[in-house]
């Protein structure tokens, strides 16, 4: 996309000074680049889109329109797909809390519901003997020790008993059925290597529990890195693996174990690869002040709005100035770009180095993921969400501006 400086004013005009930017032909392309790196050795490959990751309605739609799956972990994710027109049997149900509710609707419905622990094996024992013309579909989440130092509080523990239990009981319930096997774990650097670890434990616990026949499905999770520019790459101690990367450490493994084809599905729930860098954020240069050494340029954005995490990292920026109107108020040098609220380390930025003036705009890049479903209405609400075709210099709104109705609708006054 070709952004100037008259383009992001000219948009201000009509969405204010702080907005998101969605690009939706790089969604697209991310998500079939990455699945197609698996197909490529493994052709019974399929994604179910992490919506927890970003849950903008025109992103699941499209992800239905090109086959995805719904990942989704709480009834509102679940909602949101039946509302866009996802089919009950491509929607999977994760998480740790499901209610009873929430768990019969997903069963009764056909959806594949991954178990994280025997309080839904309970639950569902309970359903099933109150509907039993239906047919259960569910996996379970297996909790693999990947040898590091936190031990995940997530699913059926691999290493005793635990599993084997759960999965014997399901098998016991004549109207139930257990499908695959479900396992997210992320090691601290993402590596590729850690999931060929991950993936050869799977395919050895489904091996020895599905005796008769390959399970129906091993979803091996998400958590893979997003594609990177260097200057974002370099400030991780460890390499970033590329799609391609990911794909080789797993593919294979499946393909040699099932040669054919005739494998289980194997499913990935990539939420931040195919996100991140399909959104970017725009905030204005409200005012810059100097206070002793320290050069300050407030924004009309938060941290929030980036980085709901408040990681250390700087995201990758672009400035555009106006060329045609030299500020009164600028800034050389090392600049501290700063939000709007009132914490102290509400730093979008830290040491931007160059020129920078008051009525420029700072364009962040890679907030694609978690910055939309984490940003909360603290201060101020949530700015729109537009995508701009400079084909047709056509803007679709995605988001409207969040308002206080919306904000104070559920509130008693």
């Amino acid at each position: 996309m070709n952004i100037s400086w008259q383009l992001l004013h000219t948009l201000e005009q009509t969405y204010g000074d702080s907005y998101y930017l969605l690009h939706l032909d790089a969604f697209e392309a991310n998500y079939k680049e990455f699945l197609e790196a698996f197909r490529a050795d493994y052709p019974n490959s399929n994604i179910a889109y992490s919506y927890k990751t970003n849950y903008i309605p025109k992103l699941c739609q499209l992800v239905n329109t090109m086959g995805g799956y719904a990942e989704v972990v709480s009834s509102m994710e679940y909602d949101l797909a039946v509302h866009i027109g996802v089919p009950s049997q491509r929607i999977i149900f994760n998480g740790p809390y499901k209610s009873e509710f929430d768990l019969e609707r997903a069963l009764l419905a056909g959806s594949i519901v991954n178990l994280d622990s025997f309080y839904e094996v309970a639950m569902v024992e309970a359903i099933a003997r109150r509907a039993p013309g239906q047919i259960l579909t569910v996996g379970l989440r297996c909790n693999v020790d990947l040898g590091i130092e936190n031990v995940s509080r997530f699913g059926f523990d691999t290493s005793g008993q635990m599993l084997e239990s759960a999965f014997r009981t399901l098998r016991r319930v004549k109207n139930c059925r257990v499908a695959g096997l479900h396992c997210h774990l992320l090691t601290p650097t993402r590596s590729a290597e850690s999931y060929a670890f991950l993936v050869k434990k799977m395919l050895e616990i489904a091996a020895g529990l599905f005796e008769d026949a390959p399970p129906q499905f091993i979803d091996v999770g998400g958590g893979f890195f997003s594609k990177m520019i260097p200057a974002l790459r370099k400030q991780f101690p460890f390499a970033i693996p590329t799609f391609q990367e990911y794909a080789q450490a797993i593919s294979p493994l499946f393909a040699n174990t099932f040669p054919g084809g005739l494998g289980p599905e194997l499913l990935l729930e990539p939420g931040i690869a195919i996100t991140a860098d399909t959104m970017q954020f725009v905030a204005k240069v409200i005012d810059i002040k100097t206070v002793r050494s320290r050069v300050i340029a407030l924004l009309s954005g938060s941290i929030y709005n980036i980085k709901p995490t408040k990681n250390t990292r700087n995201l990758p920026i672009r400035v555009f100035h106006n060329n045609d109107d030299i500020k009164s108020r600028y800034a050389d040098g090392i600049i501290d770009l700063v939000g709007y609220t009132c914490m102290e380390d509400d730093c979008l930025y830290t040491g931007y180095q160059g020129h920078l003036s008051v009525g420029d705009y700072v364009v962040f890049d890679n907030v694609g993921a978690y910055t939309i479903v984490l940003k909360p209405p603290f201060i101020s609400p949530c700015p729109p969400i537009i995508s701009y075709d400079a084909n047709l210099k056509d803007v679709t709104v995605i988001r409207h501006q969040e308002k206080f109705s919306h904000i104070f609708s559920t509130y008693v006054f």
